[in-house]
């Protein structure tokens, strides 16, 4: 991560972002298992859950100076994609790459996919 990505103030996540660390993640639960426990956690992290629409499969959140918005969508039977976006108010503030990345590692203790042989499946 170079100097000038601290002073971001716009990440979001694809499958095709340059840093690995903010590509699309997989995990193995369903859209409505990985939103009702995103939702838990953000409470538990001391932000706040601004609207939950499981239909659109959508957490809107926000910490302080900044806000975010989860998406998960199921992309098979037992693989959910999620993705984040987030925006600071300001250049200077909390690092929105490790929020992006706090959130990941997280999911990925509750909700890892199987490994087949030694490689992961995604």
């Amino acid at each position: 991560m170079g100097v000038f990505d601290k002073f971001q103030t716009h990440i979001q996540t694809d499958d095709s972002h340059k840093q690995e660390a903010l590509r699309t993640r997989y995990y193995a639960a369903s859209p409505n298992a990985v939103l009702k426990w995103l939702e838990e956690t953000i409470k538990r992290e001391g932000q706040t859950v601004r609207r939950v629409d499981a239909d659109r499969g959508e957490l809107a959140f926000q910490g302080d100076g900044w806000d975010a918005l989860a998406t998960v969508i199921q992309v098979d039977g037992g693989r959910t994609a999620v993705d984040f976006t987030l925006n600071r108010d300001s250049r200077f503030g909390p690092d929105l790459r490790q929020i992006v990345v706090t959130y990941y590692e997280a999911l990925q203790q509750k909700f890892p996919l199987r490994a087949i042989g030694n490689k992961t499946v995604e």
